[in-house]
């Protein structure tokens, strides 16, 4: 098997996956419920009853458990789905109708087959489905609205199971995944550097307790009175700076004043003399 279509994988709880396998569940009543009243024609049974059924279950159980392991599985469905739409065409009065109808499923086939190889064919497919699903549609408004021949319950519910099965080709058709480049492995991550053993050297000393020599002395000298601190003693303030004139000022008054001689220490021969002089007119 090729390596692309083991890549092709559609994921199981996405929105258009989970759409699919519901569309094509109700495809299958619709199926079983149209075709009541007509299981007596072996042909019709197998044709349109019993190979639409199996086509539908086996594609949605395909979707269910190998959508991302061998979603390549569903082409085998799909092929037989292509089968019944050719078996249901072949009734058409319109000959030209009828080979473009098969025409097309075939090409449809083949497209869903070879998207497993080139992944942007997916687009091609849903387009045409869509397409698909537009002119079925199209062509089915004239008969809803014809009120004096109306379709009848059964045949409503077989046009409904084939718009289901389309509808569900194509939400299955955008639900295509396929992985980019191939991611380079992951690299094992580093297992956690364990702390390094600390050497015995380097490993602080148990404190050891103390002797009891030791301890009295550490407590006869915290119970020693603490000495009295001294107090600084402040700076003496620098005398002021003296002028060279208030320095002779100073000077001149710390000169001693001129001794005067006591009359007691006048000689009375003096002091007799001077009496004299001075009582002369």
């Amino acid at each position: 098997m090729d390596e692309t279509k083991k890549k092709l994988y559609v994921e199981r709880d996405g929105f258009w996956t989970e759409a699919s396998m519901l569309l094509i569940a109700l495809a299958v009543v619709f199926r079983v419920i149209g075709s009541i009243g007509r299981w007596e024609d072996t042909r019709y049974l197998l044709t349109q009853v019993a190979l639409p059924v199996f086509s539908g279950l086996l594609f949605l159980l395909c979707l269910l458990f190998l959508g991302k392991k061998a979603f390549w599985s569903t082409v085998i469905p799909v092929v037989l789905g292509v089968v019944f739409f050719i078996f249901r065409i072949m009734g058409v009065e319109n000959e030209w109708q009828m080979v473009g109808c098969i025409v097309l499923y075939v090409v449809l086939a083949v497209l869903y087959a070879m998207t497993f190889s080139i992944p942007k064919l997916k687009w091609a497919l849903a387009g045409i489905l869509a397409l698909a699903f537009l002119y079925h549609v199209i062509e089915d408004i004239p008969e809803l609205m014809d009120l004096e021949n109306p379709v009848s319950f059964v045949d409503g519910m077989q046009e409904m199971s084939v718009l289901g099965i389309m509808l569900s080709l194509f939400c299955v058709s955008i639900a295509m995944k396929f992985p980019g480049k191939t991611a380079a492995p992951e690299q094992p991550k580093p297992a956690p550097e364990q702390p390094k053993p600390v050497p015995e050297q380097s490993r602080p000393a148990p404190e050891q307790p103390l002797k009891p020599a030791a301890l009295a002395e550490l407590q006869q000298t915290a119970a020693q009175p603490e000495s009295p601190r001294e107090e600084p003693q402040p700076a003496e303030e620098p005398l002021p700076a003296v002028s060279p004139v208030a320095v002779q000022e100073l000077d001149w008054v710390a000169e001693p004043a001129p001794a005067f001689p006591l009359e007691e220490d006048i000689p009375a021969e003096q002091q007799t003399e001077e009496g004299t002089e001075a009582e002369r007119p």
